[in-house]
């Protein structure tokens, strides 16, 4: 029974072997098939991709002095825009501060003009109108006696019969 048991052993250890060698052989195939087909593919993209990579690289090689230019034109032109800038900002600083004085002056010859006119309005009031209105006084009243006189003498003319009837008017 020990040699059978080993020849079913040996047998069955024989039939794993030969159908793990199957296996592997075509494991060996399905990756060979595999490899020349990505070989395949790997080839036609080599193909097509090396004259798109050269037309690349020569855009590359065009293009780069052109780049170097425009970044070192745009970082020169940085520095004249912050130059301006700062520029335009102490010019606007000193136009406000113009600006603040010219009106502090405007403020003080307005202040001055209108204490001016209110020295000269009370100089005028002082010394003309007032004097005037004395003047106008004078002529009120010496018109006022003038017509007193006038009227006088016209009653005068008029007879005394006139000034006797006024009496009486006075006494009613």
């Amino acid at each position: 029974m020990n040699d059978t048991l080993m020849l079913i052993f040996v047998a069955c250890t024989t039939v794993a072997i030969v159908f793990q060698a199957g296996l592997l052989f075509a494991l060996y195939k399905a990756v060979k098939r595999s490899s020349e087909r990505m070989e395949k593919v790997a080839n036609r993209l080599e193909q097509q991709a090396t004259p798109v990579l050269a037309v690349a690289r020569s855009i590359l090689d065009d293009v780069q002095p052109k780049i170097s230019e425009i970044t070192s034109n745009l970082a020169q032109t940085t520095a004249t825009i912050r130059a301006h800038a700062t520029e335009v900002v102490e010019t606007s600083g000193e136009i406000l501060n113009r600006a603040r004085m010219q009106a502090a002056r405007l403020d003080e010859m307005i202040s001055s003009t209108a204490n001016k006119v209110e020295e000269t309005t009370d100089f005028l009031q002082h010394s003309v109108v007032n004097p005037v209105r004395r003047v106008h006084a004078v002529f009120h009243a010496v018109n006022a006696s003038l017509g007193f006189l006038r009227r006088v003498r016209e009653e005068k003319k008029h007879g005394n019969a006139a000034a006797a009837q006024g009496e009486e008017e006075m006494f009613i």
